[in-house]
């Protein structure tokens, strides 16, 4: 009994470490009257939806990873994970006392934990308060994207944004270089790179950015090219808002845009019995990028005159991963990168496939896939969205 209130005394001490958001400022929803256009871009995009309870793949992959390691808590692995889907949470590691507790099945401990990995903040994803109270970058790439530890958060009511002459009756206003800048610095708190306990590298868009030369940041290409809009449909003694050079925030992805189609070029031709696709990466890191079960499909369909299928082919642009078993597993369980057939940014690249006999024209198809179909499989994926085949271009050939 005594072992229970002296461990029930140290949960109480550690379990909140960082400050809590206030109610004002949790979730976008108060941010709508003043930002109505920015939010509801903002809602579309992933941001949106990087809470475990929102995002199937990010759940089912923490799922999987405390199942093939028993020395791993779940609840653990959503704190140290929360460092850059959430980093508001109030609590940056669970400590081995924590570990106890929870192995324990002390209520009051897991009713806490729970608390501080469910708060409104926290379910609301990547929100205006994630990013716009970040005061200070302190960004070490030598040690990856470290999230939360990366930043400097400012005092809460201020948001910081890239104009100087900002004003707002319901908080304070900043500049701040990392958002009037095209540095990508920003992005990269959380998107440069990290590796993991093997010292296996699980993604590296920061990286392969940099590796490119590009300077052209990430905004562009994620939001959009600045247009005149409105930062904010606010104005002072019923005049007009105040025009700006502003930016969609929408985070561009496979879902919610055409950024495969602006940066993705195919081509095709035929040559001495080869149907030949030529794909262009015209973005400045790898495709596909990011977590690494991602993958790009290059499919082809053969017909002859009568339109009967002679033949098809298919090559997949994606890294392999495997565990100490030499099993194929998840990036962040992995010993060791079997193979990576991605294509580098800026890089152009010939996919060569047989021409079967008789075959009077083809049908190519390129898709993208966020988790491959094995491997949705393999951790339980369910949501339509993560299992959908993205396809940006289609088209029928003649062959000569």
């Amino acid at each position: 009994m005594k072992l229970f209130w002296i461990l029930s005394a140290l949960a109480a001490v550690t379990l909140l470490q960082a400050e809590e958001i206030n109610e004002k400022w949790e979730t976008n929803e108060n941010c709508n009257a003043c930002h109505m256009d920015i939010s509801k871009r903002w809602e579309t995009s992933r941001h949106a939806n990087s809470h475990f309870s929102k995002n199937d793949l990010f759940k089912k992959s923490l799922e999987y990873m405390v199942r093939k390691n028993p020395t791993l808590i779940l609840d653990e692995m959503k704190v140290e994970c929360a460092k850059c889907h959430n980093p508001r949470i109030t609590k940056k590691t669970v400590e081995e006392k924590d570990k106890y507790l929870l192995l324990m099945g002390i209520e009051e401990n897991k009713q806490e934990m729970q608390k501080v990995l469910n708060t409104e903040n926290m379910k609301n994803g990547i929100n205006c308060v994630v990013c716009h109270n970040i005061d200070e970058i302190h960004l070490d790439k030598s040690k990856g994207s470290e999230g939360m530890n990366s930043v400097k958060f400012g005092e809460q009511g201020t948001m910081f944004g890239p104009f100087d002459d900002a004003d707002s009756p319901y908080h304070k206003t900043a500049q701040r270089a990392h958002f009037s800048s095209d540095d990508p610095t920003l992005c990269f708190v959380c998107h440069h790179s990290a590796s993991n306990k093997h010292g296996v590298e699980v993604y590296a868009t920061g990286k392969e950015y940099d590796v490119s030369g590009s300077a052209e940041g990430c905004r562009d290409c994620h939001m959009s090219g600045k247009f005149e809009g409105f930062a904010s449909n606010y104005s002072k003694n019923g005049g007009t808002p105040k025009p700006r050079m502003v930016r969609e925030h929408r985070f561009a992805s496979v879902d919610n845009s055409n950024i495969m189609i602006e940066y993705i070029d195919v081509k095709s031709s035929t040559r001495k019995g080869k149907f030949i696709l030529t794909i262009t990466n015209k973005s400045p890191h790898f495709i596909p990028t990011g977590y690494g079960l991602r993958e790009i499909i290059l499919h082809v369909d053969y017909f002859d005159k009568a339109d009967k299928k002679v033949g098809e082919a298919r090559k997949v642009l994606a890294a392999k991963w495997l565990d100490a078993k030499g099993e194929e597993t998840i990036p962040h369980l992995a010993t060791s990168k079997a193979k990576d057939t991605r294509l580098a940014g800026t890089t152009t690249q010939d996919y060569l496939f047989d021409v079967p006999q008789g075959a009077n024209y083809a049908k190519y198809t390129f898709s993208y896939r966020l988790i491959s179909e094995k491997m949705a499989k393999t951790i339980g994926v369910t949501d339509p969205f993560f299992l959908k085949e993205y396809i940006f271009s289609e088209r029928r050939i003649h062959l000569d």
